[in-house]
Parts: C-alpha cells; sequence; structure tokens
C-alpha cells in the first residue's frame, strides 16, 4: 500500500455561508491554494469515569469537548495572498486602476464580521479526504528579512470540525496560475512614506481574537459559535545601532506610522501599514565585538477616530476575493 506524500496533498478553500454547516461539493466551486505546512487539526480529550466499582480497572474512557485548530503557513503569491487577507479582515474595497490591474484594501474594522471558510484537505495517492467547516483566521503574521527566501504568511485558524468524506470537495478547482512570490531582500521597512536605515528586520503579526464558544450548551461536543474578540498588532523590530533613532523612539514613546512592503515589478506589490504604533523600550547590548543591533518589541496604539489600526493594500491582477462560483 502507498504513503500518503505532503506534495501531493491539496488544500481547497471557499467562503463558507454562515457557522456550522460546510460548503456543499461542486466542481470549481473552490480555490486550490498553495501552502507550505497545514497544522489545522482535530482534537478531542478523553477522559476517565471516576464511578467506582470496587476493583482497580481504571473507568471507562469518555470522549470530552471536540476542537479544531492549527496554522497553515503560505507563499506570499501576490495574488493568492488576497484569499488569506479575506479571511481575516473581510471584503476588500477594490478599485480597478487600468485594464486588468486592480488595488485591493483591506482594513481593521471596528465592528467586524466573521469570514467563515470551508477547508478540503485531500491526499490524491491514498485517496482520503477531509471536509474542515467554520474556520476562521485569528491570526495573520509576516516577517520581512533581506535573504533569498521567498516570503510567505503563518494564518493560525480555528472551526468547528473535521469530517473524512469519500471524495474531494472539487476535482477541477480554480487556481491563481500567475502568482508571483517575492523573495525576502525585495521587502522594505518604511516609517510613513520614507524607507528607514539599518532596519535588518521587522515581524508583524495581525491579531483578530476570536475564540471558540466551548461553553455555550448546543447538545454538541463541538463549538456552538465563533465569538470575535479584540483587534491587536504586536510584532519587533531589529535596527543596527548607528544613532538614537529608534532608541530616542522608544525612550519617548512617540508613536510611528510603520509599513513593510513587498514588489514585484510594477503590477503586483503588498503593503502592510499600522499608522500607530509604539516602540517598546530597551537598551544596546554589547555581546562581542561584533555590530551592536538591538530588537525592540512593538504594538499597536487604540486607532484615532476615522482612522484604520492595520491597513493592507494589495495590488495585482485578481478581479475580486469572491468564490469562484
Amino acid at each position: 500500500m502507498s504513503n500518503a506524500r505532503g506534495d501531493e496533498a491539496q488544500l481547497l478553500s471557499r467562503i463558507q455561508t454562515g457557522f456550522g454547516a460546510a460548503e456543499g461539493a461542486g466542481d470549481g466551486q473552490f480555490y486550490a491554494l498553495p501552502f507550505y505546512s497545514c497544522n489545522t487539526s482535530p482534537s478531542q480529550e478523553l477522559n476517565e469515569d471516576e464511578a467506582i466499582y470496587g476493583d482497580a480497572f481504571p473507568g471507562d474512557a469518555v470522549g470530552g469537548l471536540q476542537n479544531l485548530s492549527g496554522n497553515m503557513v503560505v507563499p506570499m503569491g501576490l495574488n493568492s495572498i488576497g484569499w488569506h487577507l479575506r479571511s481575516i479582515l473581510g471584503v476588500p474595497v477594490t478599485t480597478e486602476l487600468s485594464a486588468g490591474k486592480y488595488q485591493h484594501v483591506f482594513t481593521a474594522a471596528a465592528l467586524p464580521t466573521l469570514q467563515y471558510m470551508t477547508q478540503c484537505v485531500s491526499h490524491k495517492r491514498v485517496d482520503q479526504h477531509f471536509v474542515q467547516d467554520s474556520l476562521v483566521a485569528t491570526s495573520f503574521e509576516v516577517q520581512a528579512r533581506k535573504n533569498s527566501e521567498r516570503g510567505r504568511a503563518t494564518m493560525n485558524m480555528i472551526g468547528r470540525a473535521e469530517v473524512p468524506v469519500a471524495d474531494t470537495l472539487d476535482a477541477t478547482p480554480l487556481t491563481y496560475a500567475v502568482d508571483p512570490v517575492p523573495v525576502g531582500f525585495a521587502g522594505k521597512c518604511l516609517v510613513g512614506t520614507q524607507e528607514t536605515a539599518a532596519i535588518t528586520g521587522v515581524s508583524l503579526t495581525l491579531n483578530s481574537g476570536s475564540e471558540a464558544d466551548q461553553e455555550s450548551l448546543n447538545g454538541l461536543a463541538t463549538a456552538a459559535a465563533i465569538d470575535w474578540g479584540r483587534w491587536s498588532v504586536t510584532g519587533s523590530l531589529d535596527a543596527r545601532f548607528r544613532d538614537r533613532t529608534w532608541y530616542d523612539r522608544a525612550l519617548s514613546g512617540t508613536a510611528i506610522d510603520l509599513a513593510i512592503t513587498w514588489a514585484v515589478g510594477a503590477d503586483y506589490s503588498l503593503e502592510l501599514r499600522s499608522p500607530s504604533v509604539r516602540i517598546e523600550r530597551t537598551g544596546i547590548p554589547i555581546e562581542g565585538r561584533g555590530i551592536i543591533s538591538s530588537s525592540f518589541n512593538l504594538r499597536g496604539n487604540r486607532p484615532a477616530a476615522g482612522a484604520s489600526l492595520f491597513t493592507a493594500t494589495l495590488r495585482n491582477t485578481v478581479e475580486n476575493y469572491a468564490n469562484p462560483v
């Protein structure tokens, strides 16, 4: 019997109408998405029943609550990444810049709406298929480093349940055929509109704070709902010590307009911006004879009235981020 291989696994995704029921099967109705890893998995605790029977044997093993959670690491494909941004930020404002060229602006809304997804993981060689429903993204994590690795993002996910099915949900899924991925050295760090000097790395995490409701009585072992949480922006910034610019920003508590950008040619780019970020105070470590650097933790402020906590601006050739049909 053949063994399942990771390189033959397929990840299908579709926007789900509402909580509690997976989208039905249909050819041409799902997107097949590229990924590096997918560890969104079901779990169920087993508890021992403590009833006394007059002997030394253990009690019955009782199945407890069922959960679905984990993460997936995906390429920062400048077409497909919009699908993942939608899963946490919701539907973007899309503008056609010129024929076939679009700009999508995703923002962290003050009163957000949960974006439910149905996901199907198919293992083709062994003909095994698993459907996960009511998935929502709890965080979106990216890093900008000057290296030769293609850009990637980590999506942390929670959902209702996973069930095995007899066949894949879509035998002919759509793909983002042209999906350029910027390499690490294409990234830039900006304060406002000005490119910064001495920065060697930036990490940003947008967190929705969403949680599975495992307390409301619904007669099932699975969650009764997904509850919205509270936005947060956290991360870190690494800078070489050339002057006191970053040290003084941290010391004074000055808020900065921080962005990281990647571009592949004139038609494909992604900018992630948090317009009011404070840098955590830290010192200048001396750890040997080499170049001195500092790492500063950062956190997004409560935005001013009418301002955004976090904005992703994506330019590509995708008309919209709705379901295929």
